[in-house]
C-alpha cells in the first residue's frame, strides 16, 4: 500500500514538474536586463488594498523600479494597471510613489486602463509607439516574469526582465501563485487565437 501512494505521489510531482517546464521548454530562459540600457521601464501593477495604499509586493515594484531609474537604466518609466478590484487605480497609486521617491514627474507615464497582465502589455506597447520607444525593461515579481515575458514575446516587444523582490510574509503565497500564473500560462497556449493584440 505505501509502495502505491510513493508511486501515485511520483507521477503527480512528473506531471506538475512537466507542466512547469512547458513554458521553458517552449520560450526558453528569460533574458534578464543585467544592465542594459533601454528606452522605457515598465512597472506591472498589483491590486491595490481598499486602504488605497500600495501592497508590500507593488511597492517592491516600485522599489525596482526605481532602482533601475537611478541606475540609468532608461529615463522613462511606464506605470501600467488600472482599478481591479475596487477603485483605486494602480498606476495611479504608483505614480504618487515614485514623484515621492524623487522620480520627476515629467519622466512617468500611467497606463490606467488594464485589468491583467495581457492589458498591461498591450497597452504599455502602445505608449511605447506613441513615443517612440522601442525597447523596454518589464518589471514584475519572479513568478509573474515568465507570463509578461510570454504575452511580450507575442507582441513582438523587444524586452528584458527585472525581478523585484517578494517580501517574506508572501513567500508561501508567491509559491501558490505560481499555480495561477501557470494555469493563466496553460490557458494562453490552448487558446492563443482567443488573445486579440
Amino acid at each position: 500500500m505505501c509502495y502505491i501512494i510513493l508511486g501515485f505521489l511520483l507521477i503527480i510531482a512528473i506531471i506538475i514538474a512537466f507542466i512547469l517546464l512547458i513554458p521553458r521548454i517552449l520560450y526558453g530562459k528569460l533574458m534578464f536586463n543585467k544592465g542594459k540600457k533601454r528606452d522605457c521601464i515598465i512597472i506591472l501593477g498589483y491590486r491595490v488594498p481598499d486602504n488605497g495604499k500600495p501592497s508590500p509586493i507593488l511597492l517592491e515594484r516600485i522599489n525596482k523600479g526605481i532602482e533601475l531609474y537611478r541606475l540609468n537604466i532608461s529615463p522613462k518609466i511606464i506605470c501600467s494597471g488600472g482599478s481591479v478590484r475596487n477603485e483605486y487605480i494602480e498606476a495611479e497609486i504608483m505614480y504618487k510613489e515614485l514623484v515621492k521617491n524623487g522620480i520627476p514627474e515629467e519622466n512617468i507615464i500611467c497606463e490606467k486602463d488594464s485589468k491583467g497582465t495581457w492589458d498591461n502589455l498591450k497597452n504599455s506597447k502602445n505608449i511605447m509607439k506613441n513615443y517612440g520607444y522601442k525597447s523596454a525593461v518589464i518589471v514584475s515579481n519572479s513568478q509573474h516574469l515568465r507570463r509578461a515575458s510570454i504575452y511580450a514575446t507575442r507582441m513582438e516587444i523587444e524586452h528584458t526582465v527585472e525581478k523585484a523582490k517578494i517580501p517574506k510574509k508572501f513567500i508561501l503565497l508567491s509559491w501558490l501563485g505560481y499555480i495561477y500564473i501557470y494555469y493563466g500560462i496553460i490557458k494562453y497556449l490552448l487558446n492563443k487565437r482567443k488573445y486579440i493584440e
